[in-house]
């Protein structure tokens, strides 16, 4: 049987490996529901077919699999293993426990109707809410069972076929509409000293965003939440506890099966957003570093980024610790571009937009409704559909060729935004004007251009994507830069260049189509 190796890093970059071979999953994320009906899988197995993936994401929940006590049913997640087999697509499967999007929607009714096995959270004035508290519950080892006999079903009916390769442990954890859980058994955890393990670590990280708070602490002997966090102290408590919850079921998963799993993230979009009215107690960037220290045994956190600032959030997730994986994403215009910088620029494991079934449609595939909410601009189109199929083709028949840079400095890549026609880049000795075609804003068609541009060797270039030229000069002093060649081709799916044509003459610029192109280019100096 092959080994199945996980995550493996090479250089500083990181990449899966699969059937001994290393993959970048060209993916997307179905609906939540999507799962939940072999029949309506269908439309999405066709759809991932036309956009060139070759893996999906797809939530499991906890009510489909356990809808009694002990009562465990595989069938759905048994055809779905053999659908994704079927159309040659590997699997991610995203576990809906106790937690999605904050609450805590996709438990079994016989744990939705115990309010005294498992009770909810509270506001500052008492109200419970939909979220169950991990405090004074028996959530914890029940979920662990029932995770548990999950990842020993995954390894008895996939490990020698290695279908599934990774596992999102929850989704978006953390709390809403209140900074924290104010039931009595959290009042009270919340009371007690601050872990000394997590005092520990965030001084052996020198974390920037920690080390100020921690330093009050040489004058004091206060080690209550309050004492040493202060204002910060409620988003941080409910980080530790979540982090905490979490590698407790990963660690007792990963006894059975040493799957890769994560958690995501619902990202705060400014600053100025309150603990609450985001999930307080997730891996935002700021609380990454809680949960490094609190969860060891996770692979990796994941952004779901749908803000438009897609290459500062990538760049705060794309850490030596934390291999950059994009589980969820845009499905509009901007979706194709950034999947060029989640490539190129941060080595990512995975790039996923959310809702496969509706990337191409301008409607809800599930209620057929038309998206006519003129301040939704997450809509799709049918030319997001083509761009998105034809970079996925395209990388993915170079993944060889990609792989290669991951982790070097030898690659990079970048998109144009709604306000610059124009970009510098640096690439080995080669200076790089990037001019873009087309000015980017709600009213026109134009997808906004994006590109990877990989150095081979000290003289030979390839200029990947659409939508710009690239003007280029060396760093040497006293030299210029000439052409010795310029070949427009593909890669094949063996990773093997297939020249088109020689461009030279009034073609001989790194002119790129406005479609997706790739350009060989070969340079000397004199």
């Amino acid at each position: 049987m092959k080994s199945f190796s996980g995550i493996v890093k090479k250089n500083n970059g990181h990449f899966f490996t699969v059937n001994d071979q290393p993959v970048i999953l060209f993916a997307a994320e179905t609906h939540n529901s999507a799962g939940t009906s072999d029949d309506y899988m269908k439309n999405v197995w066709k759809k991932l077919d036309e956009l060139n993936c070759n893996a999906v994401l797809v939530p499991v929940s906890w009510e489909s699999i356990e809808p009694q006590e002990n009562y465990f049913d595989f069938t759905l997640l048994e055809k779905l293993i053999d659908s994704a087999r079927e159309h040659n697509k590997k699997l991610v499967l995203l576990w809906f426990g106790s937690w999605k999007n904050g609450l805590s929607t996709y438990v079994p009714a016989w744990i939705k109707t115990d309010l005294i096995r498992f009770p909810r959270t509270e506001n500052e004035y008492g109200i419970k809410s939909r979220i169950l508290s991990m405090f004074g519950s028996d959530i914890l080892q029940t979920e662990i069972k029932s995770f548990k006999r999950l990842i020993e079903y995954i390894k008895k009916s996939d490990e020698k076929k290695q279908t599934v390769i990774a596992v999102q442990v929850e989704n978006e954890v953390g709390i809403l509409d209140a900074v924290r859980d104010f039931s009595s058994p959290a009042a009270e955890a919340f009371e007690k000293n601050v872990p000394t393990e997590l005092l520990e670590y965030l001084k052996e990280t020198k974390s920037d965003s920690f080390m100020q708070l921690l330093k009050h602490l040489e004058h004091t002997s206060d080690r209550s939440w309050k004492g040493v966090f202060g204002d910060r102290a409620d988003e941080i408590f409910m980080c530790w506890n979540y982090a905490r919850y979490i590698n407790e079921l990963v660690t007792y998963a990963k006894e059975s099966y040493a799957l890769p799993m994560f958690t995501n993230v619902w990202l705060k979009e400014s600053d100025y957003e309150r603990p609450g009215f985001y999930p307080c107690g997730g891996p935002v960037p700021e609380m990454i570093d809680v949960w490094k220290g609190g969860a060891p045994c996770l692979d990796f956190i994941a952004p779901d980024i749908y803000a438009f600032e897609f290459d500062r959030f990538a760049g705060l997730y794309a850490r030596n610790d934390n291999p950059l994986f994009i589980a969820e994403t845009r499905r509009d215009k901007w979706s194709v571009a950034n999947l060029y910088v989640a490539v190129g620029k941060y080595n990512t494991l995975c790039y996923s937009p959310f809702g496969a079934e509706s990337i191409g449609e301008n409607k809800s595939f599930i209620t057929q409704i038309l998206h006519t909410n003129s301040a939704d601009k997450n809509v799709s189109c049918e030319m997001v559909k083509e761009y998105l199929s034809q970079s996925y083709k395209l990388l993915r028949n170079m993944m060889p060729v990609i792989l290669e840079c991951y982790g070097t400095d030898k690659m990079t890549g970048f998109s144009q935004d709604a306000i610059r026609m124009s970009k510098h880049l640096k690439l080995g000795k080669y200076q790089i004007l990037i001019e873009f075609y087309h000015q980017i804003d709600e009213e026109n068609e134009f997808i906004p251009a994006a590109g990877i541009i990989i150095e081979r060797d000290e003289n030979e270039l390839l200029f990947i994507g659409y939508g710009y030229r690239a003007y280029l000069k060396t760093i040497n002093k006293g030299k210029q830069l000439d052409f010795l060649s310029l070949e427009k081709g593909f890669f094949d799916q063996d990773a093997n260049w297939n020249k088109y044509m020689d461009l030279n003459g009034d073609e001989q610029h790194v002119q790129m189509e406005e479609k997706v192109t790739i350009l060989k280019a070969k340079y000397y100096e004199f």
